[in-house]
């Protein structure tokens, strides 16, 4: 039975595309999964111990967050929505790993597996929209919104079973570095070239910007040398990439040239790249909502609300755009802004120290440092573009980061009785 829960829960870092209903808020089938894993978890272990400093955390944000609520900063609804789906999530993925004795690399290694069958669905998809085989690009016939993504140069940014481009990128993340690692170092701990291969071009396929991040954090993981020449090198490597996507990926081309145009005022923000007004907007926001709550923000769920409380018709901020209303406002964009916008600097300082404090600094090429690696690079990723809190199992690769540190440093054992 445990060995069903481990494919059903890291599914769940795939599958937040399969909503079972979206009002009163989205209900994914992974959350059933978590539900009855718990469940599970009670009637075998008899116990729902969970990381105290994890419940302490969560337990100040929450009360800040009532604090909010009477101020009518956020609604009850919204605060219970974030805080419920945190504790649930946050508390079955570590969990899951107790059940599995902190066998880390096990766990890894499934997730490993969906990622190679998310990236031959999306290089499917590229082959058969090039062949104009509907039913094997489109699947919007079993997933509800779902569209069609196709990027100026002719070609389907795919997106296998995710609701964006994008969000397939932060989620193939740590599969994308421990890619990157076997082809460019010919390390093949975890996959063999031909699965490498496979993700990077579906990362690819994607035509997203957030993937030159994606790569530039991998390299210089990768390649952490302080030697000069190294870094020249990728600095190279990046330029040429960045250099290809500008002049022959127009999905790229226009975000940076509205970016430009932006910052030298020869283009109102108003009428820039939705992706340019969307990080500008939200950033706007945040910062409002910063600044009035500095060590707290404006609570847990609450930038929806910030949203649409100062960006609205005949806003006087005049960020207003007709057609873009509320892009992003759900998330804010990216967890950075978010962060910012509903936990303040206690959120943002909890996150960084968290990120820092147990990333595996060894040089050396174990599979726990590999794993810290890939999933340092998620984290990135996750605070410049995708804000959910618990979102495609974010909380399954902190408790993964947490637990490559701790048996890193011998303070849990990998095998051992449950506790």
């Amino acid at each position: 039975m445990l060995t069903l829960f481990n494919y059903l829960l890291i599914f769940n870092v795939f599958g937040g595309a399969f909503v079972i209903f979206y009002k009163p808020f989205d209900f994914c089938t992974g959350y059933i999964f978590i539900i009855l894993f718990l469940i599970f978890y009670v009637f075998k272990y008899r116990n729902l111990s969970v990381n105290r400093n994890f419940l302490i955390i969560l337990a100040i944000l929450t009360l800040s967050s009532l604090f909010n609520a009477y101020c009518k900063n956020v609604t009850l609804f919204l605060l219970l929505k974030q805080a419920i789906g945190i504790f649930l999530t946050g508390s079955a993925f570590y969990l899951l790993i107790k059940a599995n004795n902190y066998d880390i690399d096990k766990l890894f290694r499934i997730y490993l597996l969906f990622a190679v069958l998310v990236a031959i669905i999306g290089v499917f998809q590229e082959a058969s929209f090039l062949t104009g085989f509907a039913r094997g690009y489109d699947y919007s016939w079993f997933i509800q919104k779902w569209k069609v993504d196709v990027a100026k140069g002719g070609m389907l940014r795919v997106n296998s079973f995710f609701s964006e481009p994008t969000h397939l990128v932060v989620t193939m993340a740590p599969a994308l570095f421990v890619s990157l690692l076997n082809i460019l170092k010919n390390n093949s701990a975890y996959l063999n070239k031909l699965r490498s291969l496979v993700i990077v071009i579906c990362c690819i396929l994607t035509f997203s910007p957030i993937l030159y991040i994606a790569l530039l954090t991998s390299l210089l993981l990768i390649y952490p040398s302080q030697k000069k020449i190294k870094y020249i090198l990728i600095a190279l490597v990046m330029s040429i990439l960045v250099c290809i996507g500008y002049y022959y990926v127009p999905e790229i081309h226009m975000r940076i040239s509205d970016i430009i145009k932006v910052i030298t005022g020869s283009l109102p923000l108003t009428k820039s790249h939705l992706t340019v007004y969307a990080y500008a907007s939200n950033a706007f926001i945040a910062f409002k909502s910063f600044l009035s709550n500095p060590f707290f923000g404006h609570g847990l769920g609450s930038h929806p609300l910030s949203y649409d409380i100062l960006i609205q018709p005949g806003a006087s901020n005049a960020l207003w755009q007709v057609g873009y209303s509320g892009v992003n406002r759900l998330d804010a964009n990216c967890l950075f802004l978010r962060l910012l916008s509903e936990t303040g600097l206690f959120g943002l300082v909890v996150v960084f120290y968290f990120i820092f404090r147990f990333h595996i600094k060894v040089q050396n090429n174990n599979n726990l440092k590999i794993l810290s690696k890939s999933i340092f690079v998620f984290f990135i990723i996750q605070l410049l573009r995708q804000g959910h809190y618990f979102y495609n199992g974010v909380f399954f690769f902190v408790w993964l980061y947490y637990f490559a540190y701790k048996i890193n440093d011998n303070s849990v054992p990998i095998k051992g009785n449950n506790r």
